[in-house]
């Protein structure tokens, strides 16, 4: 199946290497149960989509995550500590983020670029005005260059986040018209960080968190109950995610003597305890060659039961 182009409802926070555009695809292959186990969250868009979405196919929604700093993050998104009406974000300067980054989640994701957690989110060019941008847009703060180069000072009233940013981008495309600075306003006018933050307060709306819990472990000491689902996506092969601290053997081996079905996402597996069950091709920002925006093909796998479920379910 190949993805097409259009709006992506974007699920959890921002995270390289979300399931945001393919979990809608590989959702239809888990089957009713009591629990849902997402044992390698990473950004919460798979269990936040199945909370949306499959609320009603199971009682309880396990989301786990080894990466320190994730679930505290996951957590405050979802008790409301980012909502508008009470968080005003401070401006994270590139001295901040090298010296911060590794000790708070909400840094790394949100002001890194295309969420990699490694590199700043801005240009030295640019990181100047976008800071002006934001002292306007958070703090309704307007200097000389910003004035000069929008030409308002102040917001229509009742604007939120969102509105603002609107705002602005309706701003640049009747000024695109009139200078010859287009492409400068192009870039000026995309406020990456706010998009982001947008996706933190959704977290907030989430319903019945009753059925929710929260862990930061490695995967093998989670413990899992009987009538389940579980759902891997693993690091890659390849990509270099965890590090050295991933045995891609060791979780094979854990995975295929498992009770329940099992979901795995990746690349390709050459392991015949596992059968593959859709391939999808989309266009990514974190593929296996590290280029951006390029065909990739990801596979959903699944272990006996899990394959033996789906092939009853064809031939019903």
């Amino acid at each position: 199946m190949i993805l097409k182009r259009g709006s992506i409802i974007n699920y959890g926070i921002p995270y390289q290497g979300s399931k945001t555009k393919i979990i809608p695809i590989i959702a239809k292959y888990f089957p009713n149960a009591d629990h849902f186990y997402d044992l390698f969250g990473g950004g919460f868009s798979v269990t936040h989509y199945m909370l949306e979405h499959r609320k009603k196919s199971y009682k309880y929604f396990h989301y786990n995550e080894l990466r320190s700093g994730l679930c505290e993050l996951i957590k405050d998104a979802i008790d409301g500590k980012y909502n508008y009406q009470v968080f005003k974000p401070e401006w994270i300067s590139r001295e901040r983020f090298m010296r911060d980054k590794e000790s708070n989640a909400y840094i790394k994701l949100l002001w890194s670029f295309g969420n990699d957690g490694k590199n700043y989110l801005f240009g030295k060019d640019l990181e100047q005005e976008k800071m002006t941008i934001h002292q306007a847009v958070i703090f309704n703060k307007f200097d000389e260059w910003f004035i000069k180069t929008f030409r308002f000072d102040k917001w229509p009233p009742n604007l939120d986040y969102t509105g603002k940013r609107l705002y602005i981008k309706a701003v640049s495309k009747k000024l695109k018209r009139l200078t010859n600075d287009s492409q400068r306003l192009e870039h000026l006018e995309q406020l990456e960080r706010l998009e982001r933050l947008q996706q933190l307060e959704r977290l907030q709306q989430l319903e019945r968190l009753q059925q929710l819990q929260l862990t930061n472990l490695d995967y093998r000491q989670v413990e899992i109950k009987d009538n389940s689902v579980i759902y891997c996506d693993i690091p890659y092969f390849g990509t270099g995610e965890y590090g050295n601290l991933f045995s891609h053997k060791d979780f094979f081996d854990w995975a295929a003597v498992q009770t329940n079905p099992l979901f795995i996402s990746e690349y390709d597996i050459k392991d015949d305890r596992f059968f593959m069950l859709k391939e999808i091709c989309h266009r990514s920002a974190f593929s296996p060659s590290g280029l951006k925006n390029i065909p990739v093909k990801e596979r959903l796998f699944g272990n006996k039961i899990a394959y033996d479920i789906i092939q009853r379910f064809k031939n019903v």
